[in-house]
């Protein structure tokens, strides 16, 4: 009997925990605004209800952090039927940092690139508790040139990145880029590739800049972002961190817009929306019709042209090609030098004398070559020992037989 109460206690709990565990708590978007104002912040600066949902991260399932875009303002939000709100940053206005990736890492909060005020910051800040406000991470191998950051994305341990490089107007009317990614533990930049191409229009929608939108929900393998339509609708898409893919499907298209009440969340593969009486739908990232899909990854790699790299390796071959050819003919210079050296030391040894024309093919070494190529490499090679020298060879006629001829070595 014990066995089974403590059984249905268990599932019981799980039952609860499970819940807990998929079911964030309400964001009451009014009370926290009404919480916000008590600090006395300029509200056209906060733009609190157009910008709200995409300056949030979730700590955890209790406590919030919200970065009003353009702003280095930070708060700490506890969830609840009473949400309490914490100013916890001393800084002010920044004005640069529209755009940004506001991510959390190992328990630190980050704020990745940025633009405002006809600028753009391309680094790198973190905030530090202590001190209540915003620290700069010097990035390793970082390239010195980078004007904006156009994309990135957290992937484990590691952000990948899409840069915009300052451009040489004089030199080339298109601009140049980067994909790589900063390890998020060393700091360290490693770049994957280079390409040139038009400047981008910065949104989801050309494959090239930002697909953050103005509704952010962030989990380990994928992020949910939604974009806010002049009629009150949401377009949804779903990223895969992995795979650097956005995808929209029937699923996601079927979703209502957001409020203070109602919610979309990610828990591992699953995507849960919690309407305003608290009802939950769930189903997987990968359900219904794909209808539109944006492989970032391949989107960059296509921009590159390899005309330069083929070249270079043509090149390189060509190159290899010569330096082996004229080694090549070096060593067979010097083998034929060496062998003519040692044929003409046979002749100095015979010098003063008549010899045949069998007998000097012998010496020569030519002997065993057909009737025409011998009368060709015998004229020849005479002449090189002529030129040296040190021996003279001549051509006289047979005593015997004045048709034919007899060589002289003087």
């Amino acid at each position: 009997m014990k066995k089974k109460i403590y059984f249905t206690l268990a599932f019981l709990f799980m039952i609860v925990f499970s819940s807990y565990s998929y079911n964030p708590k309400i964001i009451d978007t009014l009370k926290i605004h009404q919480q916000i104002k008590k600090f006395g912040l300029d509200e056209k600066i906060l733009n609190f209800k157009a910008n709200f949902f995409e300056g949030i991260v979730f700590k955890n399932d209790s406590v919030i952090y919200y970065n009003p875009e353009g702003t280095l303002h930070l708060f700490e939000i506890h969830l609840g039927v009473s949400p309490v709100v914490y100013k916890i940053s001393q800084s002010i206005y920044s004005g640069h940092n529209f755009n940004r990736n506001l991510f959390l890492y190992e328990e630190t909060l980050y704020s990745y690139g940025g633009n405002g005020l006809f600028n753009s910051y391309p680094g790198i800040i973190y905030f530090d508790p202590s001190l209540g406000g915003w620290l700069e991470n010097k990035i390793k191998n970082y390239p010195f040139d980078v004007k904006r950051v156009l994309n990135s994305w957290k992937n484990g341990d590691k952000l990948m990145v899409m840069l915009h490089h300052n451009d040489d107007i004089k030199t080339n009317s298109k601009a140049r880029y980067s994909f790589g990614e900063i390890n998020l533990n060393t700091f360290e930049y490693l770049e994957h590739f280079v390409f040139k191409d038009n400047p981008p229009e910065l949104t989801y929608r050309d494959g090239m800049g930002d697909f953050r939108g103005n509704y952010i929900y962030d989990s380990e393998l994928y992020s949910l972002h939604g974009y806010f339509k002049d009629d009150g609708s949401c377009e949804y898409r779903i990223f895969d961190k992995t795979a650097g893919v956005l995808k929209r499907t029937s699923k996601l298209d079927a979703l209502k817009r957001v409020d203070g009440f109602s919610y979309l969340y990610i828990e591992r593969s699953k995507i849960y929306y919690r309407d305003t009486l608290g009802a939950i739908e769930s189903f997987d990232v990968n359900s219904g019709t794909v209808i539109q899909s944006i492989n970032y990854r391949e989107q960059y790699k296509s921009k590159i042209d390899y005309t330069q790299e083929y070249i270079g390796v043509a090149f390189f071959v060509l190159a290899i090609i010569i330096v082996v050819f004229v080694k090549t003919r070096k060593k067979k210079t010097i083998q034929t030098t060496q062998e003519l050296e040692n044929i003409e030391n046979n002749f100095i040894n015979i010098k003063h004398t008549i010899i045949t024309k069998e007998k000097i093919d012998d010496l020569l070494g030519i002997s065993h070559y057909s009737y025409e190529t011998i009368k060709t490499k015998r004229s020849s090679m005479i002449n090189k020992l002529n030129q040296n020298g040190k021996i003279k060879i001549e051509r006289i006629r047979k005593d015997s037989d004045k048709r034919f001829y007899d060589y002289k070595i003087s």
